[in-house]
């Protein structure tokens, strides 16, 4: 019995993964279609396609008191409810609608990005790397393949059925959802934790920032060019369906690598090298980018980003001493990172409608990148905050 709700469990936790990133990776390649359809400018286009990682940082700062008020699993029912409704109402209420809605989701995916590092860890204990693993290919693929068929879907259906089609494995990821509020942690336990004093240590400890700095600025890079990458393919000259398939490439082939590096990182008590060799493969992907080698450059990216996500959350989820700890390093690494992310989404685009070009904005993500080498390499030490 015990194995069959772990197994239960072990499922809700890949339906919750599959809804976590389509909502905001089908935007990109549509977002022409949405501006010549909703008639807005390039400015509100832009704060469309950065506002889901800016709700990214500021909602996870709120997991920890949601937890503490609500509990772990009930807080992960409620995200539900809100991604689902939020996902299903914004395609029909104009821009505002599409805006507010947008924000919602961004804001409850953050809460469930923070939470779910947690529920593995609460859950299986001694699993943790290979369900990171596992829930991270999900995000990875999901958004992939909503990245692929957001514009075929919206060719065929309108922007607005094509959108709004993910409600669809929301609710079943509602549904399954609800199972984990049986046996449910007690708001008690939560209660009693000096959340200011577990903080005070993440801020002050020079792991946790290094771990912010590589999920940080491999956030940035992802969404910069899950946002963008479309757009910069089709003022090269590349036709809107090619641009997609160029996406659609990226956020896929390195899946299979992705899942075989991080579903192997537990059997390593010293990261660093990997992390950093991970983040050189990325960089030289962004100089090919900037040549416009393209197939080259999108899959040695892919490949460099599908391998520092599940790095960079499987840090998270190892690097605390306990699970109180791992919810507090979770919402500050990613409240602090996708904050970053965020911003440099916005400056990406902004800088490339500035300029004329995109190649100051991919010179800054490659600087950017350059970072990250050294943020990976001290955040894989085989070092624990307690």
């Amino acid at each position: 019995m015990r194995q069959i709700k772990g197994i239960w469990i072990v499922i809700t936790i890949f339906l919750i993964a599959i809804i976590l990133r389509p909502p905001v990776a089908q935007i990109g390649p549509i977002l022409d279609l949405i501006q010549s359809k909703l008639q807005i400018n390039s400015t509100q286009t832009a704060i469309l396609a950065a506002v889901p990682v800016l709700c990214f940082g500021f909602g996870a700062f709120a997991a920890p008191a949601l937890v503490k008020r609500f509990g772990l699993n009930k807080t992960i029912v409620w995200v539900m409810v809100v991604i689902t409704m939020a996902v299903a109402l914004r395609p029909y209420l104009g821009f505002w609608g599409l805006l507010v809605g947008t924000t919602f989701v961004g804001l409850a995916i953050a809460i469930a990005n923070v939470l779910l590092p947690s529920i593995v860890r609460t859950r299986f204990p001694k699993r943790v790397a290979i369900l990171t693993s596992g829930y991270t290919t999900i995000l990875a693929a999901s958004a992939s393949f909503a990245a692929a068929f957001s514009y075929p879907s919206a060719a065929a259906l309108g922007w607005q059925l094509a959108l709004e089609l993910w409600a669809l494995p929301a609710v079943l990821a509602l549904v399954f959802s609800l199972s984990l509020t049986r046996g449910e942690v007690s708001r008690t336990h939560f209660s009693e934790v000096e959340g200011s004093g577990d903080f005070q240590l993440i801020v002050k400890s020079p792991i946790a920032w290094s771990i912010t700095g590589l999920f940080g600025i491999q956030s940035l890079g992802f969404y910069a060019l899950l946002a963008w990458l479309p757009n910069m393919a089709i003022d090269s000259g590349i036709s809107p369906s090619n641009a997609g398939g160029l996406l659609s490439l990226m956020t896929i082939v390195g899946v299979p690598i992705g899942l075989l590096l991080s579903s192997n990182f537990g059997r390593f008590r010293n990261l660093a090298p990997i992390g950093a060799l991970i983040s050189v493969v990325t960089i030289v992907g962004l100089v090919l980018l900037m040549l416009h080698v393209w197939v080259p450059a999108v899959i040695l990216i892919g490949v460099g980003q599908a391998s520092s996500f599940p790095l960079s959350l499987s840090l998270i989820s190892t690097r605390a001493a306990n699970q109180r700890l791992t919810t507090m390093l979770s919402s500050v690494a990613q409240g602090a990172g996708y904050l970053l992310a965020a911003t440099g989404t916005f400056m990406f685009g902004w800088l490339a409608k500035f300029t004329g070009n995109w190649k100051l904005s991919v010179i800054g993500l490659i600087t950017l990148t350059s970072v990250q080498v050294f943020a990976a390499w001290k955040a894989g030490k085989p070092k624990v905050i307690q």
